[in-house]
């Protein structure tokens, strides 16, 4: 079966008017805005129309009708609000084409008309407003709401005229826009998708190079788009007509993110912020994030997706962080799922050998030496090819099943302690010397639950860690990739190589500061209602 079949997901709904479109409401100053305008456009309206039509004083109509006035005026707007909420008008206006916008407002005014006619004649004002008042001011307010849904839909016409991206774009749920696809997770996740007849589409800086992409360079169906993911106009380029995106991209792993912590926070967190907030403006459906099972940090129990969040590290913050910003902006038309992975081993399109299991086996082969820093550390393991399909998974699910969702990827047979990790390896390359090192002990201790993965996506690994020990040590043993300590294989020696200026300016906003705060961290089960109070 085919990825995508569903071109409007069945949750979305289309009727006229529904609650659910005004429950699906999430708090943003741009629909506060929105809602402003759309209500004042009533109350302005209908002051003009007294002033004009019926050549009514203002001061002496509200003098006379105080005690009646201002309830009713609060009740009529909390009205307003809530059929147009109910109408779509706010939860689907990217979706939504300009003549479908403009019909459901004069369907919602002319209802509301009818309300306001009914309301004057129960309440009987000791001045009432005729009938042609009202006319005059709700045929004015929707020709005032129309001209801004009309002025909004130019102004993202001119935006990005080069791509044609605009809002009436439709999207493709066969078309995937893979950040960080050239990366170590990227790389292994494109070939997937493009295995299975999709339209992908890398947006990658390419600081690692192009060999990662060398098994599906010249493929018809992939896109390189060689740019910095924290640029508005290429993600809003990238994004047109896209159904779904898969955000790889950030800083990877302890040490590279301690390089830089302002570095850090400004791509692993406020850019991933603007990538969520770009691609649900653009109607993109489906959202994958990876995140990491990092965030329990240190824990004696085994965890689930449910535990209380103890990063240990800058990156795992980062991670809690990104997790907040965008459970905030999931809904019923943008589905956000986040993927905790295990620690990741295995080869892929890009070599790393910064990762514990790739560089002891490297060591291993090279020096005979075996080095464990904290053999009592528990740790889960995945392959990075496991990873890559957990993710196409994910795509594939009901997106009912995946909305709001956080999975650990991994299975519960692959908890090790390193010093057992260590010594699979040593059965492999048995002239190989374990030596363990307790100067310098990672604080970082967990046990991690996989069943939710297992038991709503079908999820369970195709590699053993004792199967992944034997594909790295059969590549470095057979001299197809370069040392092990070669700068290109490390993140972190990538990054202080070539310095963090390469990656260009910082763009932290403040915001940020809260959410890094270990401090504030809750529960994992809660991070949906904190972000969204």
């Amino acid at each position: 079966m085919t990825m995508y079949q569903e071109v409007a997901p069945s949750h979305q709904n289309d009727n006229l008017f529904s609650l659910e479109n005004a429950f699906a409401l999430s708090p943003s100053f741009g629909l506060c805005l929105r809602v402003l305008a759309d209500i004042g456009s009533v109350w302005l309206s209908l002051l003009f129309a007294v002033t004009l039509v019926d050549h009514t004083n203002i001061v002496t109509l509200l003098a006379q009708t105080t005690d009646t006035f201002v309830p009713s005026a609060g009740l009529f707007s909390m009205l307003a609000f809530i059929s147009y909420a109910g109408a779509g008008l706010y939860t689907h206006a990217r979706r939504y084409k300009l003549p479908k916008k403009l019909g459901r407002i004069i369907c919602v005014n002319l209802g509301l008309l009818l309300v306001a006619v009914a309301t004057l004649a129960v309440v009987g004002l000791p001045t009432p407003i005729s009938t042609n008042v009202l006319l005059t001011a709700f045929a004015g307010a929707t020709l005032l709401q129309g001209l801004t849904r009309v002025i909004s839909e130019a102004l993202r016409s001119d935006y990005s005229p080069e791509a044609g991206c605009t809002s009436g774009t439709q999207v493709d749920d066969r078309k995937i826009l893979v950040i960080g696809g050239a990366g170590y997770v990227g790389s292994a996740l494109v070939e997937r998708l493009l295995n299975q007849g999709l339209r992908v589409s890398i947006l990658d800086a390419m600081h690692f190079g192009e060999e990662a992409l060398s098994k599906v360079g010249g493929h018809p169906n992939l896109t390189l788009i060689r740019e910095d993911f924290r640029h508005i106009e290429v993600l809003t380029r990238a994004m047109s007509g896209v159904g779904s995106v898969v955000h790889l991209g950030g800083l990877v792993g302890d040490p590279a993110c301690a390089v830089d912590p302002e570095l850090t926070v400004d791509i692993n967190v406020t850019a991933t912020r603007l990538v969520g907030e770009i691609a649900k403006a653009q109607g993109v459906r489906r959202f994958v994030f990876a995140s990491s099972c990092s965030v329990y940090g240190a824990c004696d129990e085994i965890v689930d997706e449910d535990s209380r969040f103890n990063p240990q590290s800058l990156y795992a913050r980062s991670k809690v962080a990104s997790e907040v910003v965008l459970g905030a902006l999931n809904s019923r038309d943008f589905a956000v799922t986040c993927l905790r992975f295990a620690t990741i081993y295995g080869f892929s399109g890009r070599t790393r050998f910064d990762l514990v299991v790739n560089l002891l086996c490297a060591k291993a082969v090279r020096e005979g030496v075996i080095t464990v820093f904290g053999a009592d550390q528990w740790r889960p393991f995945v392959h990075v090819d496991d990873v890559a399909r957990a993710i196409v998974m994910t795509l594939q699910a009901p997106i009912e099943a995946v909305t709001g969702q956080a999975f650990n990827v991994g299975s519960d047979p692959q908890n090790y302690t390193l010093g057992d990790m260590a010594k699979l390896i040593n059965r492999q390359v048995p002239d190989a010397k374990i030596v363990s090192d307790e100067t310098c002990v990672d604080r970082r201790n967990y046990r991690v639950r996989f069943d939710k993965i297992r038991t709503c996506l079908g999820f369970e690994p195709d590699w053993t860690l004792d199967r992944g020990i034997a594909q790295v040590i059969a590549l470095v043993r057979s001299n197809r990739v370069g040392h092990y300590s070669l700068p290109t294989y490390s993140n972190v020696l990538l990054l202080t190589t070539r310095g963090p200026e390469t990656f260009g300016d910082f763009k932290i906003t403040g915001w940020e500061n809260e959410l890094m705060n270990i401090d504030q961290i809750l529960p994992a089960k809660r991070i949906s209602q904190a972000a969204a109070a």
